[in-house]
C-alpha cells in the first residue's frame, strides 16, 4: 500500500483516486442502479431505496480503504525493514552494535586528525639481565591521518560543475547582480520578492551540502628497523560516515639483503552485493588469489582503517563494554572481531595527568589463532600506546610530547607557510642547500672566467654609473654573445619587391 500512497502524494488524493476506481469497477452495481459516473444524478430520478442502498455501499467501501490505510500505518516499520534487508547495502548498523552510536558533524570533525608516533623495540631479555625494568629502543615510526570528504569514490566521483557548492556561488553572484540593479534603477516589489526567494533557495542549497553524507579517508604509514632490515606497512582506506569499508588496500613488506623478502599486498572493494578481495604475495615468486565474500557474510565486517576511527569514536565517547564484529586478515581470510572497552581511567603520560581509555581488541582466524592487542587512547581519540601479545614492536607517542588538550584537527595548509616547523622538511632544505653551494663553488673553481666577467662588469657599473641598471646589464652581457643577427622590425625601408641580384641581403 505504501507505493500508491507515494504516488498520489497524499492521503486525500489516494482515497479519491481509490474510490472513483473502485466505483467504475462495480459495473454489476452500476448497470442496477443506473448510476452514471460523468453525469450527475437527478433528484427526481432517484428512488427512495437507491440512496440508502448507495450509501451502505459507500460505508462498507470508505471501512475497507480506511482498513487498508491502517494496514499501511502499522506494517510501514516492517516494510522498511524488509525493503533494508534486500537492499545491496546491507551491512551493520553500528547502532545496534554499540548502543546509542550516532554520528553528528562536530563529533566527525573531532575524528578528523593527524597523529605520529614511535616505533620502539623492547629487549625483554637485556631488560631482565639488567633489572632496570623495559626500555623502549626507537626504531621507526608511525603516521595516521583521517581526513574528511564528499561525494563519490574518486573514480565516480562527479563534476565541479555538478556540485552543489558551484550552485550556491552562482547564486550569489545573482544574488549581488539583484543588488546593484536595485541601487540603479530602484527596487520594486516583484524583485524583493525574487530576492527573497532567492536567498531562501540558497539557504536550501547549504542545507542539503551540509546533509550531504561524508565519508573518511584514513591513511597509515609504517617504517621501521627489523634486525637491521626494512619493513613496513601502508594502508589507505575509504571509509562512509557509519564506518563501512567502500575500499582498502593493505601492505605489509619485509626487506631482506638476500632473495627471502616478503611482501603482501590485500585488496578489497565493495560491489553489488558482494565485496571482492584479491591477495598478492611476493616472496621467491608472485602468488594470487582472488575471492568472492557475499554480504551475509561480510555484514558485520569492519576494516582496519575503519578500526581505528571506530576506537577513536570509543574514546571520545568514553564508551564501556564489549561487542563483536568482524574483519579481514592480511591473508584475505574473514576473522573474529572482539573488542573490549574498560571505559575512562586516569593515569600520566610525559607528566602529565590526564584521562584514558584501554580497548582490548581480540582477532581470531578460521584456524584458531588468537591475536591480541591492547590500544591506550586519550579521551580525545589520540593514540598513547599500542601492543601486541607476543611481539618486541610497539607504538607509543613520542616522549617529548604534550598531551594536555585537544589534538589540532587536520587542515591542508600551504607548504610555504609551514614548511619551517617541519624538520624532515629543514632537514631537506638545507641537505639540497648544501649541494647547491657545492655544486655552484664547483663550477665557479672550474671556470676561473666568469669571475673576470663579473669582475669587469662591476668596474663598468661603476665608471659608467647607469641610471637604469637592468637595460645597462643586458646590453653588457650581450656582447659575449658569439653572434647577433639583425631582424626584419629594424629594416623600415625593406620591400622584398624591390630587391634585385645586386641587392644586398642580410639572410
Amino acid at each position: 500500500m505504501t507505493e500508491p500512497i507515494k504516488q498520489a502524494g497524499s492521503i486525500e488524493k489516494y482515497l479519491e483516486e481509490t474510490i472513483f476506481e473502485y466505483l467504475r469497477g462495480q459495473t454489476e452495481v452500476a448497470e442496477t442502479y443506473a448510476y452514471d459516473f460523468n453525469k450527475k444524478r437527478e433528484p427526481e430520478q432517484t428512488t427512495a431505496e437507491d440512496p440508502q442502498k448507495i450509501l451502505c455501499l459507500i460505508e462498507d467501501l470508505l471501512n475497507d480503504l480506511l482498513d487498508d490505510v491502517d494496514r499501511t500505518v502499522l506494517y510501514e516499520a516492517e516494510y522498511q525493514k524488509a525493503y533494508k534487508s534486500h537492499h545491496q547495502y546491507a551491512l551493520f548498523e553500528l547502532a545496534d552494535i554499540i548502543p546509542g552510536f550516532s554520528l553528528d558533524n562536530t563529533l566527525i570533525r573531532q575524528l578528523c586528525f593527524r597523529e605520529t608516533l614511535l616505533i620502539s623495540n623492547v629487549d625483554q631479555q637485556q631488560a631482565q639481565q639488567k633489572g632496570n625494568g623495559i626500555k623502549p629502543q626507537g626504531v621507526g615510526g608511525m603516521c595516521l591521518k583521517v581526513e574528511l570528504v564528499r561525494g563519490m569514490p574518486p573514480k565516480q566521483k562527479l563534476s565541479e560543475e555538478d556540485s552543489d557548492k558551484t550552485i550556491v556561488e552562482k547564486l550569489k553572484e545573482i544574488k549581488e547582480e539583484l543588488a546593484r540593479s536595485k541601487t540603479v534603477i530602484g527596487a520594486s516589489p516583484q524583485e524583493e520578492t525574487e530576492s527573497e526567494k532567492l536567498r531562501k533557495y540558497e539557504e536550501f542549497l547549504q542545507e542539503q551540502m551540509f546533509k550531504t553524507p561524508h565519508k573518511f579517508v584514513v591513511h597509515l604509514s609504517t617504517e621501521f628497523n627489523v634486525d637491521g632490515q626494512n619493513a613496513g606497512s601502508r594502508v589507505i582506506s575509504w571509509v562512509d560516515k557509519d564506518l563501512h569499508t567502500l575500499e582498502e588496500r593493505r601492505t605489509e613488506y619485509l626487506f631482506r639483503e638476500d632473495i627471502s623478502s616478503t611482501k603482501q599486498v590485500l585488496y578489497y572493494a565493495l560491489q553489488d552485493s558482494k565485496y571482492f578481495v584479491k591477495h598478492q604475495q611476493n616472496t621467491n615468486e608472485t602468488t594470487e588469489t582472488r575471492k568472492y565474500y557475499p554480504l551475509s557474510k561480510t555484514k558485520d565486517m569492519i576494516g582496519e582503517g575503519a578500526n581505528f576511527i571506530l576506537m577513536r569514536y570509543l574514546a571520545i565517547t568514553k564508551y564501556t563494554g564489549s561487542f563483536e564484529m568482524s574483519t579481514i586478515y592480511i591473508n584475505g581470510d574473514m576473522c573474529r572481531n572482539i573488542y573490549d572497552c574498560k571505559g575512562p581511567k586516569p593515569g600520566i603520560v610525559n607528566g602529565h595527568k590526564i584521562d584514558l581509555c584501554k580497548i582490548y581488541r581480540t582477532i581470531i582466524e578460521e584456524c584458531g589463532i588468537i591475536h591480541l592487542s591492547v590500544t591506550v587512547l586519550t579521551v580525545y581519540g589520540m593514540i598513547v600506546s599500542q601492543e601486541w601479545e607476543g611481539c618486541p614492536y610497539i607504538i607509543h607517542i613520542n616522549p617529548l610530547f604534550v598531551t594536555k588538550g585537544k589534538p589540532v584537527p587536520y587542515d591542508c595548509v600551504a607548504l610555504k607557510k609551514v614548511w619551517e616547523t617541519n624538520m624532515e622538511m629543514v632537514s631537506k632544505y638545507l641537505d639540497c642547500k648544501v649541494e647547491a653551494e657545492f655544486k655552484m663553488k664547483t663550477y665557479l673553481k672550474d671556470h676561473p672566467e666568469i669571475q673576470d666577467m663579473l669582475s669587469d662588469y662591476l668596474n663598468s657599473v661603476l665608471l659608467l654609473k647607469p641610471e637604469n641598471v637592468m637595460p645597462f646589464t643586458v646590453d653588457y652581457f650581450m656582447n659575449f654573445e658569439p653572434y647577433s643577427l639583425p631582424e626584419l622590425p629594424y629594416f623600415d625601408d625593406f620591400d622584398e619587391n624591390k630587391v634585385t641580384n645586386e641587392s644586398e641581403m642580410f639572410w
